[in-house]
């Protein structure tokens, strides 16, 4: 069974007609009724869409069209609300670059996306708390984060222990790099796109650059 399938399944659980969905993730009856019907490929806005309004990523609904409709969460104004159950991560405004530096200036939050508990702790294992989410702006670390991929950050994770992709700011801007540790005190930026090249950090006369968190989820679903 493929994905549009197993969403055709997940739509008909949950009780919904295909312009009822389009309306709960945000998106037009007929964008959606193209990609349902595989006229369109599944896009990154559908992905959010989604993402948004059930609290967990299409990537993992082929394990999830077996439970029970009243096992997830419902769309109503009371979505999300039962802390037991559901957590929100905010999701901040500031676009992160893999590639030549642009400086940011507005990190405000831009909304939140809501998770299972349960899963955040099966798959990330890292306390809701710890976690922001932000947007890839640049192709440098393709093919590893696309371009306008969302990405799930630890920001406990605040100084480079292992080799890893990382978000750090350094003045004004936001970074997304893969980072190793050379020594105590060095580290060296790499960009996994070839294309781009590598740049070694001492940190000790770079006292502007820290370390905002580790990049452990990126939004297509793999875990790095």
């Amino acid at each position: 069974m493929n994905i549009l399938e197993h969403l055709d399944k997940f739509i008909v659980s949950r009780h919904l007609k295909r312009g009822e969905f389009a309306k709960i993730i945000s998106l037009s009856n007929s964008y959606v009724s193209e990609i349902l019907s595989g006229k369109r490929d599944i896009s990154i806005k559908f992905k959010k869409g989604f993402q948004s309004a059930f609290g967990f990523p299409l990537e993992e609904l082929p394990h999830r069209v077996h439970i029970s409709p009243q096992s997830l969460p419902s769309h109503d104004t009371n979505r999300g609300t039962d802390d037991t159950i559901y957590c929100k991560i905010p999701l901040f405004n500031i676009k992160a670059t893999s590639g030549h530096e642009t400086f940011v200036n507005d990190e405000s939050i831009g909304a939140d996306l809501v998770f299972r508990r349960d899963w955040l702790d099966r798959e990330l294992k890292s306390k809701p708390d710890t976690l922001f989410i932000l947007s890839a702006e640049s192709d440098s670390m393709e093919p590893t984060i696309q371009h306008d991929a969302l990405l799930i950050v630890d920001k406990s994770i605040d100084r480079i222990l292992t080799e890893g992709i990382y978000i750090l700011k350094r003045g004004d801007t936001i970074l997304i790099k893969r980072i190793r540790k050379l020594s105590e005190d060095t580290i060296e930026l790499i960009s996994d796109n070839p294309a781009y090249g590598k740049e070694t950090i001492m940190l000790n006369n770079q006292p502007e650059i820290a370390i905002l968190g580790k990049v452990i989820y990126i939004w297509s679903g793999r875990k790095i």
